[in-house]
């Protein structure tokens, strides 16, 4: 749509560009967010977790399945509580604050850029944010990053809005930003701020005059207002046990060890920023040619600020790819201020690479139906091989979206006016097409099996014990609305036997050769690699 309509042909003010792409953006988000249910293990903990602070009215403590769980601030699970309330306990209410808060950072860049007297730079800045894949993937997850990413975002802009003009709000909002980011995720929050302020100053050699003129005396009380609380109020209750759990397990132990398996080397946030900035991959050359003097501060901080947050979390031994994702802000900002600054035509082979490198990808969702069937031939682990195996066969909307994005990707190429624009709607269409058709089918691959067990679940009375056995699924316990106890070691498997029926046990195929005396339970679910067993348990017909 904007890639059709030139904007110095409508009269229509910068401002009201923002409405439209902000409602073309939430008409294409908002209907999605409870098409796929939720993935274990992190978004449906985190729901989970949401769930059972407004279930027990613990609005301090945050607990996973009756379980105290404090690796991170309730901030966002209060967001959820929310949307639960409105909305009802689903994926879309779950989701519903990493998509608010997606939207609320491209209107921190448009405001950015209106602020500095160029609202079509922060435009631009807000329609490539909102148009890179990982940025759509985010505003699609019940986790923390979208919520967390905005106040990062907001510290950094007020950062240099108080550079620009001096003002004492502007660095007292900075500390203000700061402080919530702390409250949402942790150290995190103020940690890469700081880092790319400070690498900032010392590249330009004004580090300590930049010191002397911070307002230490109203930004620090503020900052610690903001960041705090919450973190008051559990150590008052549980002291030494949160701090060790939250402070050396998953802060510094997350840094120093590998955690759940999430680890990577070297070149793993390479590999990430390349495929999550998509389809602004092939800009970076043409950004780095394409400095204006006027706008070179502030490319700098981006780049300052890209590269702080890669280097810092590659160093960290657990990796996962939402963790750098505070980038791609940073990235559109960039990117949109070299183009305003030059007003320079597309190159070719920035249209042609972006082109070429989404053909296959086009093609493998056009036959993906085909390409599917085939899986099981060269799968040999027998989880995968379970879940590829269930009857359930792909939708040919997947390959209808292949076909639209060959359709854009040749359109890249062939189509040379308004090419920015016509990059913002590939990007839309490339999150959709595999954020909608794909997404969902792996949602009923995946989440199918637990989320029968937990209907099943919901069906039982109240007074059926139900016990996993080496299984943490979150999703259990969020669709069925009731908890399970977890069975892991050879007490919980006595607590198990000796409990009396009615009572139910869920575990995954492979772990029914280490429990082989389960001849009294009737099989009530063999599904996707899971089998549920009942003990004087009747299932409603």
């Amino acid at each position: 749509m904007l890639a059709l309509c030139p904007m110095r042909y409508m009269n229509l003010t910068d401002r009201q560009w923002a409405t439209v792409l902000a409602a073309w953006w939430l008409l294409l988000t908002l209907p999605a967010l409870g098409l796929t249910p939720l993935f274990d293990y992190d978004e449906t903990i985190y729901a989970q977790t949401a769930v059972d602070m407004m279930r027990l009215g613990q609005w301090v403590v945050p607990t996973a399945n009756g379980i105290d769980f404090f690796e991170k601030p309730p901030f966002t699970y209060y967001l959820m509580d929310i949307g639960f309330s409105l909305f009802g306990q689903n994926a879309f209410a779950a989701r519903l604050p990493s998509a608010l808060f997606t939207l609320m950072t491209a209107f921190l860049l448009f405001r950015f850029g209106e602020r500095r007297g160029d609202a079509r730079m922060g435009l631009m800045a807000a329609a490539i944010f909102l148009s890179m894949f990982e940025v759509g993937l985010l505003a699609h997850a019940a986790i923390l990053d979208a919520v967390l990413n905005f106040f990062i975002v907001a510290s950094l802009l007020y950062y240099w809005h108080w550079l620009e003009g001096d003002r004492r709000s502007d660095a007292l909002l900075c500390a203000a930003m700061m402080g919530l980011a702390v409250a949402i995720k942790g150290p995190v929050g103020a940690v890469v701020p700081v880092l790319v302020i400070v690498l900032d100053r010392l590249l330009v050699a004004d580090l300590w005059a930049t010191i002397r003129r911070i307002p230490w005396l109203q930004a620090l009380p503020l900052f610690f207002v903001c960041a705090s609380p919450w973190y008051v109020m559990i150590v008052w209750q549980h002291g030494s046990e949160f701090l060790h759990e939250f402070i050396w397990v998953h802060n510094i132990g997350r840094a120093l060890h590998p955690m759940q398996g999430h680890g990577g080397g070297w070149h793993y946030y390479l590999v990430v920023f390349a495929v999550s900035s998509l389809p602004w991959l092939f800009w970076l050359p043409w950004l780095l040619r394409h400095w204006d003097r006027r706008q070179a501060p502030l490319i700098r901080l981006t780049l300052i600020w890209i590269t702080v947050v890669v280097v810092l979390f590659t160093f960290a031994q657990t990796k996962l790819p939402h963790y750098i994702s505070c980038v791609y802000p940073a990235l559109a900002l960039a990117l949109a201020a070299a183009w305003c600054a030059k007003r320079h035509d597309v190159p070719q082979y920035v249209r042609y690479a972006t082109a070429c490198l989404f053909a296959p990808i086009a093609l493998a969702l056009l036959f993906f139906p085909w390409l599917y069937a085939q899986l099981p031939a060269y799968i040999h682990h027998p989880r995968a091989l379970a879940i590829v195996e269930q009857a359930i066969t792909p939708s040919w909307s997947i390959s209808i979206a292949g076909a639209i994005l060959l359709l854009a990707a040749v359109a890249l190429m062939v189509w040379r006016k308004h090419a920015l624009w016509l990059f913002v709607v590939f990007g839309v269409l490339l999150q959709s097409a595999l954020m909608l058709p794909l997404a969902s089918f792996a949602g009923r691959v995946m989440q199918g099996p637990t989320m029968h067990a937990a209907t099943l679940m919901r069906t039982l009375p109240q007074d059926v014990q139900w016990f996993t056995y080496q299984l943490n699924a979150p999703s259990l316990s969020f669709y069925a609305q009731r908890n399970y106890r977890m069975v892991l070691d050879e007490a919980g498997w006595q607590q198990w036997q000796q409990a009396q029926p009615p009572k139910v046990l869920i575990m995954r195929e492979e772990s029914l050769a280490n429990r082989p005396t389960l001849k009294a339970a009737e099989v009530l679910l063999h599904e996707g690699g899971y089998i549920m067993f009942g003990v004087g348990v009747k299932v409603r017909e």
